[in-house]
């Protein structure tokens, strides 16, 4: 496990003047396609589809120049300042139902953390398969404390379980399904012991295993984790306004998070109980709460809070591209068929929630977020339009143009990635996995319109 995670990019160095160099291309080629999209759609393409390509263009290049202009990790800030000794106590939850392929490696990774000051609370939602024995098996042999429900209630009420007997400051959740690196949450307590006001962090996410063993749809998942997690997360971050904080690495302080947890778990969406477990929502809860100001804002001492003022903060949430973890990606198309049409639940969920409150966050950022959900809605009919409509009424140009302006666009996701990760031959997925979503997964998200009352386990 440990040469997977050394093989992770990105290192604690900074980038070399070659991958500057690489960058500035990047950005030049991104403005240099989007003048021309100005061009085409004046001049020679379907003004509808003209506009969106536009607009898509505005907001990858938004997401790019702030990534690579704005962002820093918030680790190498952290690890370098003057810090207390106080190391709070970690509540780590895991929520776990029938992973019993998978389950004693993610527990193992939290207890070979380097991070001593640490409890782990393992909570099984009334699992049918070995999970449980794995489970009793373990508590007689290391320290872990195992909640059985029986009964089951859902990943979000297991959660909750969960945090009502953390007795930790922090709270490290995960999926059952995901191992983090051994120094990962030794630098989340780094980042939070840096800066009171910073509410919750997130890290890095790549797929389990190593490159040669992934299939073909593992890598390409790997791929689009790496740049959508480097790209949209590291602009997030720049501006500390994360709008999704992963389920497979993310870390809240107690008292940014614990007021909203029920709220969570019985969260109503048209007029019923939404049991289904979304991270966006809970970051959404996070997002537009507030903290108390701390004089001259120190950090805790010693485990003493100093004394408060009466005015308020909103609080920071930020990405570390140095906490890495591994997930586990569905390894066949029917599992990610229904992992994608979760997410997009979630999504539809989020313009509810992160939407109604995320206009309180930088413009630059919010402007870019609200954009994204607009062309996210959009896009299935974008793609009808152009490659179905359009070339039946004799306008192949638009087509053609369009298609092409999406694989360029990959390509340069593609570019990115190989840059952060010289050597790997994963590149090449991205405009693959591109051509996958626009043609197939697009479509999901209304199939997940219409089932959106109905839920699932995770």
């Amino acid at each position: 496990m440990a040469m997977a995670f050394n093989q992770l990019e990105p290192k604690d160095v900074e980038m070399s003047r070659y991958g500057w160099t690489v960058r500035g291309l990047i950005l030049a080629a991104l403005g240099g396609i989007l003048f021309l999209k100005v061009y085409m759609m004046v001049f020679i393409i379907d003004s509808f589809v003209g506009l969106y390509s536009i607009i898509t263009g505005i907001v990858i290049f938004g997401f790019f120049f702030l990534t690579f202009v704005k962002f820093k990790d918030p680790y190498i800030k952290a690890k370098n300042s003057p810090l207390s000794d106080y190391q709070p106590l970690v509540s780590v939850v895991i929520p776990v139902k029938n992973e019993e392929g998978f389950i004693k490696d993610c527990v193992l990774s939290f207890l070979n953390s380097t991070y001593k000051n640490k409890e782990i609370i393992v909570v099984d939602d009334g699992s049918t398969d070995k999970t449980s024995e794995i489970l009793d098996q373990m508590s007689k042999e290391v320290n872990i404390r195992v909640i059985h429900n029986p009964k089951g209630g859902g990943k979000k009420r297991a959660i909750e379980i969960g945090v009502e007997v953390a007795r930790g400051d922090i709270y490290f959740f995960t999926d059952s399904d995901s191992e983090i690196a051994p120094d990962a949450m030794e630098k989340a307590v780094t980042i939070f012991r840096s800066d009171h006001t910073i509410g919750a962090v997130t890290g890095h996410g790549r797929a389990r295993g190593a490159s040669p063993k992934l299939n073909k749809l593992e890598k390409m998942q790997d791929v689009l984790f790496d740049n959508q997690f480097r790209i949209q997360k590291g602009a997030e971050s720049s501006f500390s306004s994360i709008s999704c904080c992963s389920g497979p690495v993310t870390v809240y302080r107690k008292e940014a998070v614990r007021p909203y947890i029920h709220a969570w778990v019985h969260d109503r969406f048209l007029g019923q109980e939404f049991k289904f477990a979304t991270d966006r929502r809970l970051t959404a809860f996070v997002l537009s709460g507030r903290g108390s100001e701390v004089v001259e804002k120190q950090p805790i001492q010693n485990g003493v809070i100093p004394a408060k003022s009466d005015s308020t903060f909103a609080w920071k949430m930020v990405y570390s591209p140095s906490i890495k973890v591994l997930i586990g990606p569905p390894s066949n198309f029917s599992a990610y068929v229904k992992q994608q049409i979760r997410w997009r639940k979630s999504f539809i969920r989020s313009i509810f929630s992160t939407g109604r409150t995320y206009w309180r966050r930088p413009f630059p950022i919010a402007a870019l977020f609200y954009l994204q959900m607009g062309l996210k809605m959009l896009r299935p009919l974008i793609v009808f339009k152009s490659v179905v409509i359009l070339p039946l009424m004799g306008d192949y140009i638009t087509a053609i143009l369009y298609f092409a302006s999406v694989l360029f666009t990959s390509t340069i996701y593609a570019v990115d990635f190989r840059l952060r990760n010289p050597g790997s031959t994963q590149w090449i997925y991205r405009p693959i996995m591109t051509l996958f979503q626009m043609f197939v997964i697009n479509w999901l998200l209304f199939y997940a319109l219409i089932t959106i009352r109905k839920t699932s386990w995770r």
